[in-house]
């Protein structure tokens, strides 16, 4: 469903030397604080703690073994892929639709504008089918991860996949955390400010959460052949540096630009 993004990319038709340059990062002459506030908050929702006890916390409940690795690489790097696609899609269309008009997005209402020019009225349905089912998989994975966390961290039993009478505590507080979130839009907060104010919180907290893994993924009593080479190892130091920047500039763009 959310591919109807790349979809309406193709059918706007971008120049392609525009579509090229802007593939490199540069700041806009206006409302750079802005600008650089999303920016922030992208990469804070792209790597996200939550994901890190999410995932692991299937791997010990599913057993994977040393044999998982393979369809796990599959997975990462098809799932990445899928959604940098996506995100590259909504870009494109929210540049040759909204920019044009002078639409700043400040609700999901004016968003979901960038589907009506390629698709008429369907595109309002698109849009509003696609950000429903990425949602309802967001919220799931929130609050199931907010559960693993609860459940393992005071020694309660926990799984997906027992039956909710055999983990009563731990299906409780997902139960009881998607009840919660839905008391945020019942009290007038608004959804996409939220949204953006949560992603850039998870940039403040990104070194703290990222840098044990520098050490687990070079530890040979742990990993042992599987350890991370030079070049891996490269790529998580660049990501930790990336992180501690974003965390020291998150709070003032925040302020500034939120």
């Amino acid at each position: 469903m959310t591919l109807v993004f790349v979809v309406a990319s193709f059918k706007l038709h971008p120049p392609l030397p525009a579509l090229a340059s802007g593939l490199l990062p540069t700041l806009p002459r206006q409302d750079s604080v802005r600008y650089c506030f999303i920016a922030v908050s992208i990469l804070g929702a792209l790597i996200s703690p939550y994901l890190f006890y999410f995932y692991s916390s299937g791997a010990v409940e599913d057993k994977w073994d040393e044999g998982h690795l393979g369809i796990n690489r599959a997975v990462a790097s098809l799932g990445m892929g899928f959604g940098s696609i996506v995100s590259l899609g909504v870009l494109i269309v929210a540049a040759m639709v909204l920019h044009p008009r002078g639409i700043q997005v400040d609700s999901y209402e004016q968003a979901a504008l960038m589907l009506t020019q390629p698709f008429g009225y369907w595109g309002f349905i698109l849009f509003a089918a696609s950000l429903g089912i990425a949602c309802f998989g967001a919220a799931l994975e929130v609050t199931l991860d907010t559960a693993y966390i609860v459940a393992q961290a005071l020694g309660w039993n926990w799984g997906e996949s027992l039956r909710p009478k055999d983990a009563a505590r731990f299906s409780f507080v997902y139960t009881v955390f998607v009840f919660l979130a839905s008391l945020l839009m019942v009290a007038g907060i608004d959804p996409l400010q939220l949204t953006l104010f949560s992603m850039a919180l998870t940039a403040v907290i990104l070194p703290i959460a990222i840098l044990p893994f520098l050490v687990l993924m070079n530890d040979d009593r742990y990993v042992g052949r599987h350890r991370n080479g030079w070049i891996s190892n490269t790529v998580v130091i660049f990501t930790i540096g990336l992180a501690f920047v974003l965390a020291i500039v998150a709070i003032p763009l925040e302020i500034l630009g939120g």
